[in-house]
């Protein structure tokens, strides 16, 4: 077995320990007190928003991922240095301002796939959040 495969199944145990303590944690913690109480209504809200939580928290870190990746692949673009040197040099404002239009809208586009998973995440970590305290 060579190293990456081993770093690729310790991280892969690493995840499914992690999601069973989770789970767990869930179980114990959360829905077999509201069991026990009775509260029928709240251990469906639970059901409904504990994994609407998990999901949210997995697609807002995804998004983060994805955000910082397309960033620093969009230093790749030769366009962008290019606008990024016109602007740290003496050039004319009207250059300098092209050069600033130019850098934000190379940026936007790497941005807009994380940003967008990063808003996803968010609502259903709201919505998730929301229901399990009603």
């Amino acid at each position: 077995m060579d190293e990456t495969r081993i770093w690729k199944f310790i991280g892969i145990a690493a995840l499914i320990i992690l999601a069973g303590s989770v789970l767990w944690s869930m179980w114990v913690d959360t829905l077999r007190p509201l069991i026990v109480a009775g509260d029928s209504r709240a251990v469906v809200f639970n059901l409904i928003g504990l994994p609407l939580i998990l999901i949210g928290v997995s697609i807002f870190v995804y998004g983060g991922y994805v955000f910082v990746r397309d960033t620093y692949r969009s230093y790749g673009d030769e366009t962008l240095l290019e606008s990024m040197v016109i602007i740290r040099s003496k050039a004319s404002r009207k250059e300098v301002a092209a050069a600033r239009w130019h850098t934000l809208r190379v940026f936007w586009q790497a941005w807009k796939p994380g940003l967008a998973r990063l808003a996803l995440g968010f609502l259903l970590l709201a919505v998730g959040g929301f229901l399990i305290n009603l």
